[in-house]
Order: structure tokens, then sequence, then C-alpha cells
């Protein structure tokens, strides 16, 4: 069912997108591009740069406790990792895996634990991300004129946002003990779990010792008072970095936005994205962009052009640079040699 939704909601907005493109004056569009500042442009390159640096900083701090590991090694990581979340459908956190399964290798720890670190740094980055949904959705709710299908919409968006956000406090500070092993039990019967286990209580067992190791380590980094200064700091310098790309782009076509509407737009089309089954929201993300700037009041031919300037910087690194260094990384790990795992 929830497949379902996804698609056909990926559908909507994909069929909305197209729509938008057959209304857009490509010559004013081309009048734009004629007019465009390169400083600004290069000025939005290197932003979205810098988030990443930043992004890798408050990462490699965390682990100090575990892994004093190279620093460019673990961005070279970060972005095989946002390689696989640009890849992924939904939320994009398919990387954190990929990025555990890495350093754990590299650097000759238990996966489990290093998984636990990598959670506990995409934690502060998510919830600041949900400080800025919460507050985005509130502001359009409050002080915006929409359709009662939209404002549905938002709602659902914030029951969800508030829920996650919820769940994860709890996990995260409330010493429950889950007993994960239980739900997947059923999965004994597959031969790669059966080989492995001699009975679902063996494998039910394993589960439930692996989870719980992972929470309790879990907790030590998030509670850490640290981690929590650099954690949510370093996340609110990221975020701010990730706005201010589309801030650039808006200056280098000489239009000067209001940050507040770019917070909004930004932060609501990303997260209309996760929703979505297209990998990296792709489409979707961006459909979204340019309804959500024209509602608030710029040109469709400017609003076009800076939310897909906006999502090609963004695919530069995830995709491209994202691709390079997994290739670099795993030649790392293996002496020379590619491989995926």
């Amino acid at each position: 069912m929830k497949r379902l939704f996804s698609l056909i909601f990926s559908i909507v907005v994909i069929a909305v997108l197209i729509y938008i493109l057959t209304n857009i004056n490509f010559y004013e569009v081309y009048l734009l591009i004629k007019i465009a500042n390169p400083i600004y442009l290069l000025l939005a390159i290197l932003t979205m740069f810098l988030s990443f640096i930043i992004w890798n900083l408050r990462t490699w701090y965390i682990f100090r406790p575990l892994i004093k590991g190279n620093f460019w090694f673990f961005l070279n990581v970060l972005f095989a990792g946002t390689f696989f979340n640009t890849i992924t459908p939904g939320a994009g956190i398919g990387g954190e895996p990929f990025r555990a399964h890495y350093l754990a290798k590299k650097y000759k720890k238990p996966r489990t634990r290093v998984f636990s670190y990598v959670v506990g740094d995409t934690f502060f980055r998510l919830i600041v991300n949900a400080f800025f949904i919460i507050a985005s959705v509130f502001f359009v709710l409050l002080f915006v004129r929409i359709s009662t299908t939209l404002k549905l919409v938002l709602e659902l968006v914030l029951v969800v946002v508030l829920g996650a956000v919820a769940l994860s406090l709890f996990l995260v500070l409330k010493k429950s003990h889950f007993r994960l092993g239980h739900l997947f039990k059923k999965l004994h019967p597959l031969w790669f779990i059966k080989r492995r286990f001699k009975s679902e209580k063996d494998f039910s067992n394993f589960l439930n010792t692996k989870f719980k190791g992972f929470l309790i380590a879990l907790r030590k980094i998030v509670k850490k008072k640290d981690n929590l200064f650099i954690g949510f700091t370093l996340s609110f310098v990221f975020w701010i970095l990730h706005y201010f790309i589309a801030y650039f782009l808006f200056l280098s076509f000489g239009f000067n936005a209001n940050f507040l509407s770019i917070i909004i737009v930004v932060t609501l089309a990303e997260i209309i994205g996760s929703f979505s089954i297209v990998p990296g929201g792709m489409g979707v993300v961006e459909s979204s962009m340019i309804l959500l700037y024209s509602a608030m009041g710029v040109p469709l031919s400017l609003a076009f052009l800076v939310s897909f300037l906006f999502r090609i910087i963004n695919y530069f690194f995830t995709l491209l640079i994202g691709g390079w260094c997994l290739v670099k990384v795993r030649r790392v790990i293996n002496g020379g040699k590619f491989s995926l795992f």
C-alpha cells in the first residue's frame, strides 16, 4: 500500500513538472542565463563543497573515541555514502550502512559499533533538519493561503515528522529493551540465514543482542555533552550553508530572494521528495521547488532555473564526485582492486 501511494504521488508530481515545463518561457530562461553572474554561481558550488566539509568535520569529531582516522578518507567515505543516498529511493539514508561498512573494514572495528556511530552522527543532522521542517510547515499553515488539499498534506507531513522525532528521542533517551528479534525470526528459513543459525530462537537472540549493543552505543554517543554541542552546532551550520546555495543562485541572476522563503521552499521540497519512490527524489524535488517558489512570487522562469541549478550542483557532488570517491575508497580497502563490497 505504501509503495502504491508513493508511486501515485511520484506520478502526480512528475505530471505537474511536465505541465510546468510546457508553461515556461524558455527564451526568458535563456536571457537569465546570459546575465548570470559567474562569481555567485561559483559561490553556490563552493558553498555546497563547504557544507560537505562541515558534515565530515562533525562525523570525524564524533568518531574520535572509536576511530582516530584520516579526515580526507572520512570525506571520501562520506561522498561515497551520498552516492548511495542519491540512487536509493526515499529519505536518502541508504548510504549510512555503506559508510559503516567502509569505515569498519578500513579501521578493523566491529561493524555494529561503527554503524552506531554513523547513526549517531546522522541523528544530529536529521534532528536539526526536523526543526527546519516543523518550523517551515507551521509558517506555511499559519501565514500562507493554501488549498485544503495542500493543507492536509502538510499536516500529514507534520504528524509524520513529529512522530519520527518522538520515536528517535525515545530510543535514544529511554533505556528500553526492544526484542526486535521476534519480528524477524520468521526469516530464518532463508538459506543464507538458516546455514548460520540452527533455529529461529538462535537467530532471534542474535538480533536482540546486536540491537541491544547498538542502542547502548548510540545512547552513549548522542548523550555525550561535547557531541551534543558539536553535533547540533555543526548540523545547524550545515543546513544554513545548504540554504545559502539557493540564495547565491538567486543573486547570480540579480534577484534578491528572501532567505526565509528559501529555507521554507528547500526544506519542504526535499521532505516531499523523501516520500517519493524515485531515487533521490529526482524530478519530484525540482517540481516542488518550482511550484513553491512560484507560490512565493518568484517568476516561473527564474524558479525553474534556480531549482534545476540547485539540483544539478547537488548531483555533481553526490553522483559524480560521490561515484569517483566510491571507486577510490574501494581501491584503498582492496589494495588497488575495485569491488562493490
